[in-house]
């Protein structure tokens, strides 16, 4: 009676899971940003030619690619949102692995809208407006904190971001491939050996190339923006290459704060609970000569991840400050919050409203960033 009873209840579940699981675990569209600007979004494929593709080594005419996506201002307002989750059918797997829950409980994710407009034309009031950078965090992918991008364009800034490939969850290029996720502590298992006990040399012959590769990405991203803005063609031609600002989130906040210690194009970065063990300790005692923002939950496993951040801020010559916010959790600088209020149920978020935790963030952004880049 029992296993009827189960087989019965699994077989309404499966036959109407696409009515039922939208009750049973609800998404939500993104908040609608506060600024004057509609937000238009394209997306691009480029090609590094000048560097080889480091995490496949073994295929020495594999160069780097990037799937790129800008958001900008628009006078649009009528047109389709964009999806958050683009390329559905390739992503949902890779996503669910991630979450460790079967599709069927997750397809719907593929519905949440943004508040983008794909191919949307420029606004034609906007001008020499600032520009900001993104980086992702490990397992992320570059549209993971839409809510604060989208933000940022409406009030009147130039967003670029890039999914770095084999860090993100997974990377969907125009010709149908993929560069799937070779960043987690498993696949560094992997390839030392089963039941081989990783060390520090482990540790850091992985992550040093690895952030090296993110952070030559950010400067790729920077040098193609600078080749397009002399084409002077939309939407390239409102970009103020003087005025650049960067964000990140978890290893994307090392990656920013990286980038702003090696390129001085960068005039203020912003770390979203980034994870600083991966910095290497000379750029930790350089410390940095731009403004400095880091916002983070109270504690991290290791004792190192502040201690790091607390070193770089004594040492940096710019402003800098560390900004701790109570009852949060890694993801809640991420859009994960945003989405659903089960992320607090199932410990994914933590205490902070989410409402609360958009308005402290997307303040802190927008002020710090007009303060010290518009």
């Amino acid at each position: 009676m029992k296993n009827k009873f189960l087989l019965l209840i699994s077989s309404i579940l499966f036959s109407g899971c696409s009515v039922i699981m939208p009750k049973l675990i609800p998404f939500k569209n993104l908040p609608v940003p506060n600024g004057e600007y509609s937000i238009g979004t394209q997306i691009f494929n480029w090609t590094d030619s000048a560097r080889d593709e480091w995490f496949t080594e073994d295929d020495v005419d594999d160069k780097r690619k990037l799937v790129v996506q800008i958001w900008y201002p628009t006078n649009e307002v009528n047109s389709e949102r964009y999806p958050y989750m683009d390329n559905p059918d390739k992503r949902l797997g890779p996503l669910s692995q991630q979450l460790e829950l079967p599709v069927f409980m997750i397809r719907h994710i593929q519905d949440i809208r943004t508040n983008s407009i794909l191919n949307a034309p420029l606004h034609p009031d906007v001008e020499n407006i600032p520009v900001i950078v993104f980086s992702h965090g490990l397992g992320g992918m570059r549209a993971q904190n839409t809510a604060h991008i989208e933000e940022l364009v409406s009030q009147g800034y130039f967003v670029i971001a890039a999914d770095h490939p084999f860090d993100a969850n997974v990377t969907i290029f125009d010709d149908g491939t993929v560069a799937d996720y070779r960043s987690g502590i498993t696949f560094l298992q992997a390839k030392r050996g089963k039941g081989v006990k990783l060390t520090e040399k482990d540790f850091w012959d992985f992550r040093l190339p690895q952030i090296k590769t993110r952070t030559a990405d950010i400067q790729y991203l920077l040098d193609e923006l600078e080749v397009r803005s002399r084409a002077d063609k939309s939407p390239w031609e409102v970009m103020d290459l003087d005025r650049i600002g960067i964000f990140g989130h978890s290893y994307g906040g090392a990656t920013s704060v990286m980038a702003s210690h090696i390129d001085s194009r960068i005039d203020a970065c912003i770390s979203l609970d980034g994870w600083n063990v991966p910095i290497p300790q000379h750029v930790i005692d350089d410390g940095l000569n731009v403004p400095l923002l880091y916002i983070g939950r109270p504690e991290w496993d290791t004792t190192l991840n502040y201690e790091k951040l607390d070193t770089l801020i004594a040492r940096s010559t710019s402003d800098a400050e560390k900004l701790i916010l109570d009852g949060t959790k890694h993801f809640d600088y991420s859009d994960t919050p945003y989405f659903s209020p089960l992320a607090k149920k199932f410990g994914i978020s933590g205490k902070l409203p989410a409402k609360e935790i958009l308005s402290i963030l997307n303040g802190q952004i927008i002020s710090f960033f007009d303060e010290y880049v518009k």
